[in-house]
């Protein structure tokens, strides 16, 4: 991801209704697959939003390959953070953790089956991995490239990624479904337009969409841990380090 992307995403990942949306969901399933009082690592924790939703279940740390973002992390004064870099340069080399976190990571990851090996040896026996990542890589443009994405994942693909990698699959399940019309319409725009720009960025919406969006898409929060969605613009899983290995 480049600086001007770095720059939006430090803006609007405290309001931005992806971002926030996105928070509600993840804090669902954990609230229904995660234990409290655990040791958590973050793996691409960025400007660190993600950290106070994070730290209610259990002591929090974080790594992040930017240094001018990890700084953001550092000055929240919330858990420990420092360097790092899928695959071979995961920090705290003394500790295993319960839970790995990444959120919209692993596309970033060039050799995303060595990260996942490598998250794996820093888990603890049964230890859990929370990952989301954008789904369809028929959806795959300018928006991604931009963001300096290698892909994007189908369910399968993901889930064999996983099972090669020693996890056993807990949950997964699409998220972000009742906007995937909207979305693939202006994904498609981007397709059709000749310059390098794209339509769909992190930049906040008017005060009165943002939070209709908040509302609308943190509502899947209710029915994604209960039925099986048939698509959405992004995927979550969450997979249990297999003591069978």
């Amino acid at each position: 991801m480049d600086l001007q992307a770095y720059k939006e995403l430090i803006e609007q990942e405290e309001n931005h209704w992806w971002f926030v949306s996105r928070r509600a969901l993840t804090e669902r399933l954990l609230d229904l697959k995660i234990p409290k009082n655990i040791d958590i690592l973050d793996i691409g924790c960025g400007a660190g939003g993600n950290l106070p939703m994070l730290s209610a279940y259990g002591n929090v740390y974080g790594c992040e390959m930017n240094d001018k973002v990890r700084e953001y992390s550092i000055n929240r004064k919330i858990g420990t953070i420092s360097y790092g870099k899928l695959p071979d340069k995961i920090p705290f080399t003394d500790k295993q953790f319960n839970l790995i976190t990444m959120f919209d990571v692993l596309e970033h990851v060039d050799d995303d089956k060595a990260a996942l090996s490598a998250v794996f040896q820093k888990l603890t026996d049964n230890g859990k991995l929370l990952v989301t990542v954008p789904a369809f890589q028929w959806l795959f443009s300018k928006h991604d490239k931009f963001h300096h994405h290698f892909r994007r994942y189908g369910k399968k693909e993901l889930k064999e990624k996983l099972l090669l990698a020693g996890f056993e699959i807990e949950y997964l399940n699409y998220w972000n479904f009742f906007l995937f019309p909207a979305a693939f319409a202006a994904r498609l725009l981007d397709f059709l337009r000749a310059d390098n720009s794209h339509t769909i960025g992190t930049k906040t919406p008017s005060p009165l969409i943002n939070r209709l969006l908040i509302r609308l898409v943190s509502a899947e929060r209710f029915l994604f841990s209960k039925i099986p969605f048939p698509f959405g613009l992004s995927l979550i899983v969450v997979a249990k380090k297999s003591t069978s290995r």
